[in-house]
């Protein structure tokens, strides 16, 4: 199989913790009281608004995502979409893998949203898929700090997939 046909099952997962300051918490509570939601709707609401301004293309004619992943892989990367998906029971509100934490008292179940970037939207300076596998523990690492920063998040963490193999920091 080409990486071309292989490309939409490769994805890179950015995982996203809870908001980290009283100011965004606040208006992530406003914003589910005024709209009737769930906290964890309002919140994915807010990441997927944020992350589609983060879409739109800048001054210089490129989106943020593209600017970050170009940036962290030190090529050139276009990042042509994205969609938000949910991490259910796998996360404590601390960002501990729930099946790490041994005291069933400490765990905190957290519905984690997810930001999902498939191969075949991240693409070369030629219009060619990137291979997940350039983002190595590393480049993940540095995403998360990232994105923790950008999105003033408590934690994120980031995974890649590839195959049916799944690549945990």
């Amino acid at each position: 199989m080409s990486y071309q046909n292989q490309s939409d099952k490769d994805h890179l997962d950015i995982i996203i913790g809870p908001p980290g300051q009283g100011k965004l918490i606040d208006s992530v509570h406003d914003y589910a009281e005024k709209h009737n939601m769930s906290i964890d709707e309002a919140w994915s609401e807010c990441l997927r608004n944020t992350a589609n301004n983060l879409m739109k293309p800048n001054e210089n004619g490129f989106n943020s995502f593209t600017n970050l992943f170009t940036d962290v892989l030190g090529e050139e990367v276009y990042v042509e979409d994205y969609f938000l998906s949910h991490y259910f029971g796998a996360f404590s509100t601390n960002g501990m893998l729930m099946a790490r934490i041994k005291n069933p008292e400490d765990r905190h179940k957290y519905t984690a949203p997810a930001l999902n970037f498939q191969s075949k939207n991240l693409l070369d300076g030629e219009g060619n898929p990137i291979d997940i596998r350039k983002f190595d523990s590393i480049k993940r690492e540095q995403i998360q700090y990232l994105i923790t920063y950008l999105l003033d998040v408590s934690w994120a963490h980031v995974t890649i997939s590839y195959g049916f193999v799944t690549m945990k920091k």
